[in-house]
């Protein structure tokens, strides 16, 4: 049995998909087989790439934003690239997907042919700069003749595709699930000054408003792939008030992730004894 996992996209709230892998860890089980949208495409690869939890926490803390936005110079968009690239290299240097330690797909939107792009052949870091090329903030990503964007545009949890690649079991992981309209944001204790001021653009009501108006198409998207290829398990970890860029809240993310884990405990256990007890009849 291939247990496949399908990171969903949301920028910090990925942090969420940490907390899951934690108690996928701490019950045995380990994917098989890994897909991603956008952050969800970041986390992919660096699972697939063979890093674990503790790898994954020290990654997030590199992704705030004092540490990872650039000034882009002439490309399309409000930041470069470079710092992210440089953190990708740093962390799993510079492999082709053949090489990977787990099979791996990202999906992306070709800006031309407003189509989506599944790669999974090829350089990873390139493709996983193209499935984070969050429109307006990051630059769009030049990649065999396609001009590619954040795949999460047209497939943000792409458990469809991860049943392509020859999981047998898929377990989703949807990033979508935000409290409502309206919200007040209230930061942690020992919040830092750009913290602050992060959440003073958040208590906006236009922001707000888009970022409501984001989780709408995201989770439209995600319904529209959800009646056609449904995943064995579907989790939603509710994530409150973070937002796209709040990195710097990964400890709430990490406890939406391992609460959501937690609450289906009993499908995670029965799940591993079925692998287990396939494993040893083989």
């Amino acid at each position: 049995m291939k247990l496949g996992l399908a990171f969903g996209g949301g920028g910090a709230r990925g942090a969420a998909h940490i907390g899951v892998l934690m108690e996928l860890e701490r019950l045995g089980l380990w994917p098989d087989i890994v897909t991603g949208a956008s952050i969800g495409g970041f986390v992919a690869a660096l699972v697939a790439a063979g890093l674990r939890p503790p790898d994954l926490v020290h990654a997030f803390q590199n992704l705030r934003a004092a540490r990872i936005y650039a000034l882009p110079g002439r490309r399309p968009a409000l930041v470069s690239n470079r710092r992210l690239e440089a953190l990708l290299v740093n962390k799993i240097g510079r492999p082709t997907f053949a090489g990977l330690s787990i099979p791996l797909a990202v999906t992306t939107v070709d800006l031309v042919a407003r189509q989506e792009v599944v790669l999974e052949e090829g350089d990873v870091v390139s493709a996983v700069l193209a499935t984070t090329a969050f429109p307006v903030v990051l630059p769009p990503v030049e990649r065999e003749g396609r001009t590619l964007i954040d795949g999460g545009v047209l497939n943000n949890t792409p458990f469809d595709v991860a049943r392509r690649l020859g999981a047998d079991y898929v377990l989703a992981i949807d990033l979508s699930n935000s409290a409502p309209f309206g919200t007040p944001v209230v930061l942690p204790p020992g919040s830092t000054f750009l913290a602050y001021l992060l959440s003073l653009t958040q208590r906006q009501p236009l922001y707000q408003a888009l970022s409501t108006v984001a989780d709408i198409l995201t989770a439209q998207n995600v319904q529209a792939h959800l009646a056609l290829t449904p995943p064995e398990l579907f989790l939603q970890p509710a994530i409150g008030t973070v937002g796209y860029f709040d990195f710097h809240r990964m400890e709430e993310g990490i406890a939406a992730g391992r609460a959501a884990a937690q609450a289906v405990e009993a499908t995670l256990v029965e799940l591993a004894r079925r692998r287990d007890e396939e494993r040893e009849t083989r």
